[in-house]
């Protein structure tokens, strides 16, 4: 992976800059360019208001943006699909949020409509939350498009951005791209251990209460198949030479939590997975995410266990407070997170398939804190959609398809096994077994979280 190429550029907007210029680097980010900033008869690339000093430097490309687009920016609305504007790129129509509706003349509203998607504007346009406070599915602009390019199987900053490059390669500036260490897509392997063994005697009593002898029998004197299913899931990974993120959650703070599994036996099943080449991450429990105080006690807790800070996080329930959340856990020391999934349908919740940068929208800083966001998890086929096995298998190959047409990463979160039927377990992961095989046929690389935003990122 080549050093990213620098490109003099120029924001030369001073109303809704800071997230223009957001809008701008991440773009640029993914087509291997490093938006270095430059005074406007310097810059190769400048965007300006529509209608105020378009002129620049010879050979310069100007993106025009919008007063609507700005306006967007400052007091964020979801459109109805009537209300969109849409670019024209590969023979489909791509939606932009932002700007006049219809077809989309000024290209420097792609940048600001990047901004909106990658900054969780769509987010603050929307005052409902679900019942654990978490922006709901129903209420997207997704759900609105559904199948359609930008809807969930069709991240539209990925189309944004090859639409830039088009017109960068217009402009006589090439972008080389980026890969996953020499791959032209990947698919990360993340499990959320939301308790590493059963609780014997409670599940026992637990399936009499049910009146279902057998199940009780089977927890309380059987194989622990929460244990066990880690077994599974680490062999999956040993088949398809795929190391995975491990998250675990040392707290419990509300019913949505399950007991803590920090024992020295459970320790010693948490600490060969990371001496096995795995990422141990952490899983802040249901009342933590916007929690200082529990936040603590956690993380204490977890470099007590692993003698480090944590890295990866991911909170349980994928429970987000803008911006309090993005905020704690960088100050926790974390880097790397992947809680931006929808838990109740699959695909890409902000709109990309690739890493991004999070922003602080109250502050206008960007964050140190990476986001390759989630788009693919089991109890949303399971739990929240309930859809059968041939259904999930079809499911599935339509958000690698997503992430292999973008060039992006698909971020796959499969659980250990909690509760449930046995043999459904076991044949939901066969369905994902065999779609991580074909997706390496397809030329995916498979691997960690950690491992393949460093190889994005040209370390790998």
């Amino acid at each position: 992976m080549p050093v990213p190429r620098p490109v003099p550029v120029c924001v030369d907007v001073p109303a809704g800059a800071g997230l223009l210029r957001y809008g701008l680097e991440e773009l640029f980010r993914g087509l291997g360019l490093e938006a270095r900033w430059a005074r406007r008869d310097e810059a190769r690339v400048v965007v300006a208001r529509e209608g105020r000093g378009l002129e620049a430097g010879d050979g310069a490309l100007v993106l025009a943006v919008t007063d609507r687009a700005l306006g967007d920016l400052e007091a964020p609305r979801l459109p109805g699909p009537g209300a969109l504007g849409w670019v024209e790129h590969g023979g489909e129509r791509w939606p932009v949020p932002v700007g006049p509706p219809g077809a989309v003349e000024a290209r420097g509203d792609l940048v600001a409509a990047a901004a909106w998607w990658l900054a969780g504007l769509q987010e603050r346009a929307v005052v409902a939350r679900d019942v654990h406070g978490r922006f709901p599915v129903e209420a997207s602009l997704q759900a609105a498009l559904g199948d359609a390019p930008g809807g969930f199987y069709r991240p539209a900053v990925d189309a944004y951005r090859r639409a830039l490059a088009d017109a960068l390669r217009d402009a006589g500036l090439e972008a080389p791209g980026r890969t996953w260490g020499g791959a032209p897509w990947a698919v990360a392997m993340t499990h959320d251990l939301d308790a590493v063994h059963t609780r014997r005697l409670r599940s026992g009593l637990g399936g009499l209460v049910r009146r279902l002898p057998a199940e009780a029998l089977q927890r309380a004197f059987g194989r622990d198949r929460r244990r066990h299913t880690i077994g599974a899931l680490r062999e999956l990974g040993r088949r398809h030479g795929m190391p995975a993120t491990w998250y675990l959650k040392p707290g419990r703070w509300a019913p949505e939590d399950l007991p803590v599994d920090f024992g020295e036996r459970d320790l010693a099943v948490l600490r060969a997975l990371d001496a096995d080449g795995g990422e141990i991450g952490w899983h802040p429990g249901y009342g933590a995410h916007d929690h200082p105080g529990r936040l603590a006690t956690e993380h204490a807790r977890f470099v007590e266990a692993f003698g480090r800070e944590p890295r990866h996080v991911r909170t349980h329930y994928l429970r987000w407070t803008a911006p309090t959340t993005p905020r704690l856990l960088e100050a926790f020391g974390c880097e790397v997170d992947s809680t931006l999934g929808f838990s109740g349908h699959e695909g890409f919740r902000r709109g990309t398939s690739h890493p991004f940068r999070l922003y602080d929208v109250e502050t206008g800083r960007v964050s140190g804190l990476w986001e390759v966001p989630l788009s693919l998890m089991d109890t949303t086929l399971s739990d929240y959609r309930r859809i059968d096995l041939e259904e999930a298998a079809r499911v599935v190959r339509r958000v690698f398809d997503g992430a292999r047409e973008a060039g992006g990463v698909c971020v796959v979160l499969w659980h250990n096994q909690i509760g449930g039927d046995d043999r459904v377990w076991d044949a939901r992961l066969d369905t994902l077994d065999h779609a991580l095989g074909r997706a390496s046929r397809d030329g995916a690389r498979l691997g960690s979280l950690g491992g393949l935003l460093e190889a994005w990122l040209g370390g790998g």
